[in-house]
């Protein structure tokens, strides 16, 4: 099976885990050449995009789209672009013509509602969201709560006038483009083009205007019969918080309908009552998460008998990243939950006829929990597990450990072994060993040479690269079984926009 893609941007997550995934089911995903892809702030060209789609397509067995990176150039062009939306829109009536030439090609597309960013950071944003941002955000919560007829016009008077007129202006007349769009891309699921359209929400939370603009959106997929549900699990628009997960969840969805399958899903969350929590930048509980991810991979949840078990370390009240300070109590509250959780694990890895089984760590946002990898690490055949997340969101984690689960369930051969090993032990170390141990260690160091978290010069940046590589190695020895057959190719460690948040590197065999 070919999968053609037009990813949100040229990311790993975007660009490399999904391919991963395929691999594992056998599929291969096909990707425009990197250099039309943009980089960073610059965006992708889009008639090299186009051309790449025209060429590709009769060759493809489907199709996913990001409308982002096909209309404005990818996810920060969308932030940063002042280019107006019918610009955009003409790009997008791509779709329409391939339809017209591919009527038999599944085309899948997603899109986002644009996020507010709740940090004085412009590295993704426009410029003055660096002195700005937070009250940016505040300005888009109490706008929210007044429209929802909250008493909040003094509080909402003082924060207008804390933002220079202009910025307000600029930033609304980009957010009202960006909402023109996904109006058009339901346009688009209407009329055919499309097959599924995902409309997405980036770092969400209960009130904003992107809450509001949520509202509208469903209220005119209500208005065209295309609302969530409406068509049942196989409804044509699914809505939900994510973004960098996506992609991987329609390549899922696709092995999934190539294959004729609908995987059911057995949770269980650690500790049960905390499946009602909801995670930082997300906008409903936990076990509402997994239901969404596990629909738009193309699977159900099970009461009872699954084809995948999926143990969740569910979101703690604090909604915060891991913290130190607030370690020892954290651990101590959940001990006898999560060590039931990898006992219960444990305990299907053993059966011969059990599901498979695949574990999401949403403890907290931004990285493993290290409570559960401990006990994982010494009680765990890691090596047997179906899937591990632990990164970013909530949704992005549920999203890339029910797709790598559901490719898993439809390996057959030694390749797809191999490249579901390599995935495994990649998400592990990434997420654990990267995101919760080397992290935090590079940018301490970084701050005491540099004065700020991320490398400001090459020299620092190459200097970065070889500690995180270093950390890397040491982390993935201490994993049983995968450490001994992996190791970190030298020189391959990459920070993909020049910073230390996230990071790239590739596996090779021992």
């Amino acid at each position: 099976m070919k999968i053609g893609l037009l990813p949100l941007d040229e990311r790993p997550a975007n660009t490399r885990y999904p391919t991963m995934v395929a691999a594992i089911a056998g599929a291969e995903v096909l990707l425009p050449p990197a250099a039309a892809l943009g980089a960073g702030r610059r965006p992708a060209d889009r008639a090299a995009l186009g051309a790449w789609l025209a060429d590709a397509a009769p060759a493809l067995d489907g199709l996913i789209v990001s409308l982002e990176l096909l209309g404005y150039g990818g996810l920060i062009a969308s932030r940063t672009g002042d280019e107006p939306a019918a610009a955009v829109l003409a790009r997008l009536e791509l779709l329409r013509q391939l339809r017209r030439e591919h009527p038999r090609l599944p085309v899948y597309g997603f899109s986002v509602v644009t996020r507010v960013s709740n940090a004085n950071d412009a590295v993704e944003e426009p410029a003055y969201w660096a002195e700005y941002g937070e009250r940016l955000y505040a300005l888009s919560q109490l706008l929210d709560r007044r429209r929802r007829g909250h008493d909040v016009g003094d509080k909402l008077a003082r924060l207008e006038a804390a933002v220079p007129a202009a910025h307000r202006r600029d930033w609304l007349r980009r957010r009202l483009r960006n909402h023109a769009v996904n109006l058009a891309a339901l346009g688009l699921l209407e009329d055919g083009a499309l097959d599924l359209l995902v409309l997405s929400s980036d770092d969400t939370s209960p009130y904003g205007l992107p809450s509001a603009e949520k509202a509208w959106l469903a209220g005119w997929a209500d208005l065209l019969g295309l609302a969530p549900g409406a068509g049942g699990a196989a409804g044509p628009l699914l809505m939900y918080p994510g973004a960098d997960e996506v992609a991987c969840a329609l390549v899922a969805r696709m092995l999934n309908e190539r294959a004729g399958a609908a995987a059911a899903v057995a949770v269980r969350s650690a500790p049960p009552e905390a499946a009602a929590n909801v995670a930082a930048y997300e906008d409903g509980t936990i076990s509402l998460t997994v239901e969404r991810q596990t629909l738009a991979a193309g699977g159900r949840l099970a009461a009872g008998e699954a084809d995948l078990w999926l143990g969740v370390n569910a979101p703690l009240a604090r909604r915060a990243e891991w913290d130190p300070a607030h370690a020892a109590e954290e651990r101590d509250t959940r001990r006898e939950a999560l060590a039931a959780l990898v006992a219960e694990a444990r305990g299907l890895l053993a059966r011969a006829d059990g599901p498979l089984v695949a574990i999401a760590d949403v403890a907290y946002p931004n990285g493993a929990d290290p409570a559960l990898v401990e006990l994982m690490l010494a009680e765990l055949d890691l090596a047997g597990l179906a899937a591990y997340g632990a990164w970013n969101t909530a949704g992005n984690t549920v999203g890339t450990t029910i797709a790598q689960g559901f490719a898993a369930l439809l390996c057959d051969g030694a390749a797809g072994r191999a490249a579901h090993e390599r995935l495994l032990a990649h998400r592990l170390l990434e997420d654990w060993g990267y995101q919760h141990l080397v992290r935090a260690e590079v940018r301490s160091w970084l701050r005491e040479r540099t004065g700020h978290h991320d490398p400001r010069t090459p020299a620092d940046a190459e200097a970065a690269r070889r500690r995180i590589e270093a950390g890397l190695a040491a982390a993935l020895a201490r994993l049983p079984g995968l450490g001994a057959r992996y190791a970190i190719a030298p020189g391959s460690v990459r920070m993909p926009w020049g910073r230390t948040f996230e990071v790239d590197f590739d596996l090779i065999a021992r």
